[in-house]
């Protein structure tokens, strides 16, 4: 019996996860932030920064699978793919399982949240071994200003949008973004959940639709996160990015090309999130 328990600390949360936990695996702190490695016996592994549970073991592949494939398979040959963040290397892994994708540049200014997750996190970050991957360890706000036309698809695996990663939501950041894409490039980030955090989403939908012909919004159930409904928003400069285009054939345990459609909130519904008009 486990009566051992970690309560997570999420300061833009209206609620605390509890975790019962059987043994802390790592405890330290980088320049950037506090990490912990947990082992909790549903959950296994779980990877904590700055109090706040990012991934674990037996759900990670949801949130992952997502924001991979979503933009992936929304663009019609994703060649060179950005990551921004992601030092856990889970989306990266979901990255390299195209074939058509021949360089992955992944941005995280933290090098110890890699190295961690190298060390207890072996399925998620197996794919740094790839000789397609480029690591950066610089901030990835700094790095995008001097990229022009350089990248099929951006991806922004950051840690909550607020505090020191709040810049890489901002209409300024998205302009850089803009720049950086091909001229049929795709652009998706995390931007929390659709009832407690409505306030970010907006305003990120809001930023985007400055910046990008194309904007939208798609979601996912991440039961590890509060809020549970999870959104990705997407600036697409020219795909429609709720069609798939090529053939779904990756492995994975979640996404299939019915789910990519689906992940897509109804345009009547969008419409009354972006309009305020849906207020929880």
């Amino acid at each position: 019996m486990v009566d051992v328990f970690f309560i997570e600390r999420d300061p833009y949360a209206p609620i605390r996860h509890v975790y019962p936990v059987s043994q802390v695996l790592y405890q330290g702190k980088s320049q950037f932030q506090e990490i912990m490695v947990l082992e909790s016996p549903f959950f296994g592994k779980v990877l904590v920064l700055d109090g706040v549970a990012q991934c674990d073991e037996r759900f990670e592949y949801i949130y992952h699978e997502f924001m991979a494939h979503v933009p992936l398979y929304a663009h019609p040959n994703p060649q060179d793919v950005l990551i921004i963040g992601g030092g856990d290397g889970g989306v990266l892994r979901e990255v390299l399982k195209h074939p058509e994708v021949k360089r992955a540049v992944l941005v995280d200014i933290d090098k110890e949240v890699i190295e961690v997750s190298k060390r207890f996190f072996p399925t998620m970050s197996v794919a740094f071994q790839d000789p397609r991957v480029l690591v950066l360890n610089e901030d990835g706000y700094k790095y995008i200003q001097d990229c022009e036309k350089e990248f099929d698809v951006i991806i922004v695996d950051s840690t909550d949008p607020v505090g020191f990663a709040h810049v890489l939501t901002t209409e300024e950041f998205f302009r850089y973004v803009y720049n950086a894409l091909k001229d049929d490039g795709i652009y998706v980030g995390q931007t929390e959940s659709l009832h407690y955090h409505i306030e970010i989403v907006r305003r990120v939908q809001k930023s985007l639709h400055k910046v990008f012909p194309i904007v939208d919004m798609y979601t996912a159930v991440i039961p590890g996160y509060a809020g549970y409904w999870w959104t990705m928003s997407v600036g697409s400069k020219v795909h429609d990015p709720r069609e798939p285009k090529r053939p779904v054939s990756v492995q994975a345990k979640l996404y299939s090309e019915d789910m990519h459609r689906y992940a897509f909130l109804p345009k009547s519904f969008y419409q009354k999130v972006l309009s305020g008009e849906y207020n929880p």
